[in-house]
């Protein structure tokens, strides 16, 4: 049996409010081995921050409060560049430093990813306050879709109040189709309580889910004795294997998490607040044949960490952790937990996965 091992490494207060975090070193012009922890702020400006140095302002988009940044290689140079999506809807686009596009996108950007289909080619991918997803890579407007419209297509006279369009997460994952082949997607969800699943701009089917989704991951988090105590229907099998098949998981604003499973959504885990954000954390040290660990927070002066369904873990903060997101921010080969708290508190804690000789 493993136990897991917490420990904080640094704390900075800043000056700003943390919108949004990233981890890595933009655009490769400093050769220091460590990445930095990028931060969108509600002035408009990315700030740049590592243990060995003073928090620094690394650019300004010159617009509105950022609400998104992701780093990625989207020229194919080599280098991390950045994308930024901002409250006045400008997706503004850094490679080396410079504004390489802008693209107004008409209401407050709330979430960009980076789609990866199965050949290699990726999008830079934009949801909205409006309820809208546009696809565009760095000079090109590749598609658009209004979530919020095919969720109010897909809603009975049984759903009561109406529901804010705004486009609450999204995960470009590969997950089994139904024949079990490979297929490269885009799960959205707003308001609604729906999950929709795009491609090439196409809603290709949609799920039911018993609450409003604010989060999404995938990953491997069951063995085959956690899939049983899911679905009795499946013979118990003697050893817990590690599932191959990825699964995906989905927080509720309800305060569950949810779990997809061949395209039936289960309730897995009660988190017992509102979930905010929920993410895959697989330390080096963790056994092969281990599930992934699930980190949640919310609302709650906490981060709570699960395995198997179980909470083996949790971490007590100053206040509510608002951005989470993990990376090697001291070159030692492991991702850190990043923290940005409603306090504008930056907390990074190492962790270690340890057999208890059990």
């Amino acid at each position: 049996m493993e136990t897991i091992s917490i420990h904080k490494l640094w704390s900075t207060q800043l000056q700003d409010s943390v919108n949004c975090l990233a981890v890595g070193k933009p655009f490769m012009e400093d050769f220091s081995e460590e990445n930095d922890v990028l931060i969108g702020t509600t002035a408009g400006r990315v700030l740049i921050l590592n243990q060995t140095k003073p928090v620094e302002c690394l650019l300004e988009t010159k617009g509105g409060s950022i609400q998104s940044i992701k780093l990625h290689d989207l020229t194919g140079y080599g280098a991390l560049d950045l994308a930024v999506g901002d409250c006045d809807g400008v997706v503004t686009l850094f490679s080396k430093q410079k504004i390489l596009s802008k693209r107004e996108l008409g209401s407050a950007i709330t979430d960009i990813v980076v789609y990866n289909d199965l050949v290699g080619g990726c999008e830079i991918i934009a949801g909205d306050m409006n309820g809208i997803v546009t696809s565009f890579q760095q000079h090109d407007a590749l598609w658009k879709i209004n979530i919020s419209e095919e969720s109010s297509k897909l809603t009975t006279l049984a759903t009561k109040g109406r529901k804010s369009p705004s486009i609450r997460c999204m995960l470009s994952t590969i997950i089994k189709d139904r024949f079990n082949m490979d297929m490269a997607c885009l799960l959205v969800c707003d308001g609604w309580p729906l999950v929709h699943f795009i491609q090439n701009g196409e809603r290709i089917m949609s799920l039911r889910t018993p609450t409003v989704i604010q989060s999404l991951c995938s990953g491997n988090f069951l063995d085959s004795n956690g899939l049983n105590k899911l679905k009795h229907a499946i013979k118990r099998r003697e050893n817990e294997e590690k599932l191959d098949m990825q699964q995906v998981l989905m927080a509720g604003k309800d305060g569950f998490v949810y779990i997809m499973v061949n395209f039936e959504i289960l309730q897995w885990i009660k988190v017992g607040f509102s979930i905010t954000n929920i993410l895959r954390w697989r330390p080096s040290s963790i056994k092969e044949e281990s599930t992934d660990l699930l980190i949640c927070t919310g609302h709650s002066n906490q981060v709570l960490i699960f395995q198997n369904g179980e909470k083996i873990a949790m971490i007590p903060t100053s206040d509510w952790p608002h951005a989470v997101t993990l990376g090697d921010v001291n070159a030692d080969g492991k991702d850190e937990l990043i923290l940005g708290l409603l306090d504008q508190t930056i907390d990074v804690y190492e962790c270690s996965m340890m057999n208890s000789g059990v």
